[in-house]
């Protein structure tokens, strides 16, 4: 068989290109420090090299949300906190007020007090967080949760927690609303609401104001029950507007309150609740009271503070005592609502701990593993370049050899 030179010189460029590619790619992985540097090096370990990533991506993440929940419960622990301080001094102040020794001019004193801190604690309900969010207005984060005009407290948050995703399938609330917090404080006495139904949605024809406990024995056989106030056909009172109250239960008619005449901001009383409408409804309107045995902290706070500068202790010893009782009740309740928010927190916090110690451990074991898959052997990486290195020069220093063999030289 004849071997052209032009097939020597073809093989001998074939094999130094494979043996300088195997010089180069051991000489890539130790400058990378990776046994796989190219997907093709070793598929199988590229691939799970790749899942074992996309895992550690995913615990880190994991880990930065936990960090963040960190934050905004610890943050909202420490406003608690700081209301619990508050809410203790206002009922020492309270029970000071309350103890008999102390002149009308003493009580006018701790009522100024009593409305210091009454800011205090609408400062820290309408706390904002380091992302200029306030925490205790559920969704809606970005209004201040409460809203005071006069005596009239208002929440505008709503009842939304965010969520946050801690781990697969595992979510964790950052946040509690303030409606559950501060305002749905349990009272003995029954406390009353308005809010407008109207046929049409967006026509709000008229409004509902003033509602108030006038008679708590009434108001208490009706609840938990509402009252609907109905605008009902002229034609029904001579062709005049007006309006019948029902119980919502049983649609029975309330103290005979059947096709009454409508006058604009008159006062109405059933069943011990009375209210004003304004406005002028239409046919079909409706307006809901809803009765609830739940009094606002801040309306407790600010109840205290008006009672102690109106109430007299000497000419109405009674109605007084009964202040200092709802109060000192009021705030205890309060104390226990918010002390019972701290511990979920705690809990809360707990869980944050115990996820981010399991993220941190099974990335170590994540990353053993890689390191396993990926890592290069130095020591043998090292051993094969001299190995391949001598062979790329053996194989370089015979093709020379090979090369400078002709019949011509024989003939010179």
């Amino acid at each position: 068989m004849r071997i052209s030179s032009f097939e020597i010189h073809r093989q001998a460029a074939e094999q130094l290109q494979a043996l300088g590619a195997d010089v180069a790619r051991t000489q890539q992985q130790i400058s990378n420090g990776k046994r796989i540097v190219d997907p093709s090096d070793d598929p199988v370990g590229a691939a799970r090299a790749v899942e074992l990533k996309q895992e550690m991506s995913a615990r880190d993440q994991y880990v930065r949300n936990s960090d963040a929940a960190d934050a905004a419960l610890a943050l909202e622990d420490s406003v608690l906190a700081q209301v619990t301080e508050v809410l203790q001094r206002v009922q020492e102040l309270t029970l000071q007020a309350g103890s008999g020794v102390q002149t009308s001019e003493d009580r006018q004193f701790l009522a100024s007090e009593i409305e210091a801190r009454f800011e205090e604690l609408l400062s820290l309900v309408n706390t904002r967080g380091p992302d200029g969010q306030y925490i205790f207005a559920g969704f809606r984060s970005d209004q201040p949760p409460f809203e005071v005009d006069g005596l009239n407290i208002q929440y505008r948050g709503d009842s939304g927690q965010r969520q946050i995703q801690v781990d697969h399938g595992q979510l964790v609330y950052m946040n509690d609303p303030g409606d559950r917090i501060f305002m749905r404080v349990d009272n003995d006495n029954v406390n009353a609401s308005g809010s407008s139904l109207p046929l049409v949605p967006g026509n709000d024809n008229g409004a509902i104001s003033g509602v108030e406990v006038i008679d708590q024995d009434l108001a208490g056989a009706l609840f938990p029950d509402r009252l609907v106030v109905e605008f009902r056909p002229p034609a029904e009172a001579g062709g005049s507007p007006n309006y019948t109250v029902r119980r919502q239960s049983d649609q029975r008619p309330v103290d005979g309150l059947v096709n009454v005449p409508y006058q604009d901001g008159g006062t109405v009383t059933a069943a011990g609740i009375s209210f004003e409408i304004t406005g002028a409804p239409q046919e079909g309107d409706q307006f809901v009271i809803e009765t609830n045995r739940h009094q606002g902290l801040l309306e407790t706070v600010q109840n205290i503070a008006q009672g102690l500068n109106n109430v007299d202790a000497v000419s109405e010893p009674e109605a007084f005592r009964q202040l200092i009782d709802a109060t000192v009740q009021g705030l205890d309740q309060a104390t226990t609502n918010v002390l019972e928010v701290r511990a979920e927190i705690g809990a809360r916090l707990n869980t944050m701990e115990a996820v981010k110690d399991m993220h941190q451990e099974l990335s170590l074991q994540l990353q053993e593993v890689l390191s396993e898959i990926e890592d290069l052997d130095f020591a043998e990486a090292v051993s094969n370049l001299s190995y391949q290195s001598f062979i790329l020069q053996a194989a370089q220093e015979s093709f020379v050899r090979i090369n400078g063999l002709s019949l011509f030289n024989s003939l010179r």
